[in-house]
């Protein structure tokens, strides 16, 4: 009987601590769920639990808002383009905001400019690219590392619980992922430097014509060419009674907020104003008025509350509303889905096609051939090679019969092959085919006159050597054609004498002339004649005699 008690006594008391250990774990479950819900309270978002955006299509929004805008969704403005420096200027700012409800209360945060958008801005995906698709999420600060980001803050709204990426995104060209139409505001640069602003049909952002090369969503048009347009914004992003009321509380309560706008001079204004959800920032309506105040022309609203998130040079440089989960002494960033990040300009390619470094956002290319803006263009000049090689990186690689820096020189005659090192080895030391050292070759009109002149020259090699081997000098010639003048002048004068000295012998003879009879051995008349002739003859010498 005491021995049962005793066992009673021991299981009531082990009860006891069972259920005391009960209790208490409830009790720190339920701290922990009222906790939670808390956190969950202060969660700045436009939409319930589950969804994100209107149920409405582009057709909606193009017929609720104002006449005076007609078809037209969206605000176009070009983007600066100048080249200077610096790339990013961050201010910060302390201002007072009037409040109907309250005194004014100071708002702290900062603006920065940005020059060249279309070279120096940047979607991101959490933690690099395919981020989305992995449904990552990462601290800002992780971002802006991979991305080299002078300046980063956070971008597109994200479910909290899964990490999904929500919206259009388009990161550096390529399409991350498509909203089908989603009627958020959105913010976006397309390929020609031009800024968007506004709401985009799913045709709008698949445009390729003119394709976005940045695109980002957020929530509420802020300012329109220059005005509030808040109210429009809610008919064209709220559908249901109970989105509303949740839309007008996420446009209505003070908390940290971040903004993507533009000011006249196109460049691009990221806006960040630190703060607290119903604790301490700004409310929708009056970040529209101070940034029209301070002259942007159009703006749309980025994820804000405990996302708010500025780092400058890798560094954190806002003050984050959520507590640490080591520590609730401290705050720490939340981790976040797409970050907005500016950067030093950028090249196309990044890497300048590997044949040049990016500097300031143009390419300078390496090596003394390698030209264009990416660096892809090999250039030996003129006009590539004179059309007599191959460009390379290290300069001209001429075709056979062909040299010089540029290949504009043919071989010298007599040489042919690759860079002329190859002698023709044609009969009679006449030229070859510089490409191909043959020797039945066909020049053209005045090369085959200079080879038809050098033939006749070298034709006959052995004559012009014996010609060579008896040819005589000037000198010589002259010393020649003195010796047969003067032979000449001899002979004259000789001549000359002889015919003198047979002149004066026949002046001397007196005119005695004899004639003899000519005989005919044939025939008598001859002999008749003949003996006539004669005694003629004897006739005359007698009467001579007698005188």
């Amino acid at each position: 009987m005491a021995a049962s008690a005793r066992a009673g006594a021991a299981g009531r008391r082990r009860w006891a601590l069972a259920v005391a250990a009960a209790l208490t774990a409830l009790g720190w479950l339920q701290a922990a769920g009222g906790a939670g819900a808390a956190s969950g309270q202060r969660l700045l978002q436009p939409y319930p639990p589950g969804r994100h955006g209107p149920r409405h299509g582009h057709r909606h929004v193009r017929a609720c808002q104002p006449v005076r805008h007609g078809n037209v969704t969206h605000e176009a403005w070009p983007g600066d383009n100048s080249t200077g420096l610096p790339t990013a200027t961050t201010r910060t700012f302390v201002s007072y905001v009037p409040s109907a409800e309250e005194r004014r209360r100071a708002v702290y945060g900062h603006f920065t400019f940005v020059r060249n958008p279309l070279r120096t801005f940047s979607v991101l995906e959490p933690g690099g690219a395919g981020g989305c698709g992995e449904q990552r999420r990462v601290p800002v600060e992780e971002t802006a590392r991979l991305g080299r980001c002078l300046v980063a803050q956070n971008g597109g709204y994200f479910d909290m619980s899964s990490g999904e990426c929500l919206g259009n995104v388009v990161s550096d060209g390529r399409l991350v992922q498509n909203a089908h139409g989603l009627q958020n505001a959105q913010f976006g640069i397309r390929r020609d430097g031009t800024m968007v602003f506004g709401y985009l049909s799913e045709e709008d952002v698949l445009d390729q014509a003119n394709p976005f090369v940045q695109l980002v969503s957020g929530v509420v048009w802020l300012l329109r060419d220059g005005e509030v347009y808040i109210n429009q914004s809610q008919i064209a992003e709220c559908d249901e009674t109970q989105t509303t009321g949740t839309f007008e509380k996420f446009i209505n309560v003070i908390s940290a907020r971040t903004a993507v706008g533009h000011d006249s001079q196109g460049q691009l204004v990221l806006v960040h104003v630190d703060g607290q959800t119903e604790s301490r920032g700004i409310n929708l309506w009056e970040m529209a008025e101070f940034l029209k105040q301070q002259g942007i022309i159009n703006a749309i609203n980025l994820d804000g509350g405990g996302s708010a998130t500025l780092v400058l040079n890798g560094t954190l440089a806002s003050y984050p509303s959520e507590h640490c989960s080591f520590d609730n002494m401290w705050r720490c960033p939340r981790s976040i889905s797409t970050i907005v990040c500016v950067h030093e300009p950028a090249c196309e390619p990044a890497d300048c096609s590997g044949h040049g470094d990016c500097v300031q956002g143009q390419c300078h290319c390496a090596g003394d051939f390698w030209r264009g803006p990416a660096c892809d263009t090999l250039d030996c000049g003129p006009s590539n090679c004179s059309l007599h090689g191959t460009c390379t990186a290290s300069g001209c690689l001429c075709d056979a019969g062909w040299v010089g820096s540029n290949c504009s020189e043919a071989c010298p005659m007599g040489w042919y092959g690759p860079n002329c090192q190859q002698l023709c080895a044609c009969e009679h030391s006449c030229p070859c085919n510089p490409q191909t050292g043959s020797c039945n070759i066909t020049y053209e009109l005045a090369i085959q006159d200079q080879l038809n002149r050098a033939w006749r020259c070298l034709a006959s090699p052995d004559k012009e050597k014996s010609n060579e081997k008896f040819s005589l000098s000037e000198r010589t010639w002259i010393s020649v054609t003195f010796v047969l003048a003067l032979l000449l002048a001899i002979s004259a004068m000789g001549n000359v004498g002889l015919f003198l000295k047979a002149r004066s012998e026949g002046q001397h003879g007196g005119g005695d002339y004899r004639y003899h009879p000519l005989r005919e051995m044939n025939g008598e008349a001859s002999h008749t004649f003949t003996s006539a002739a004669c005694e003629a003859e004897d006739a005359q010498d007698q009467s001579q005699t007698l005188l």
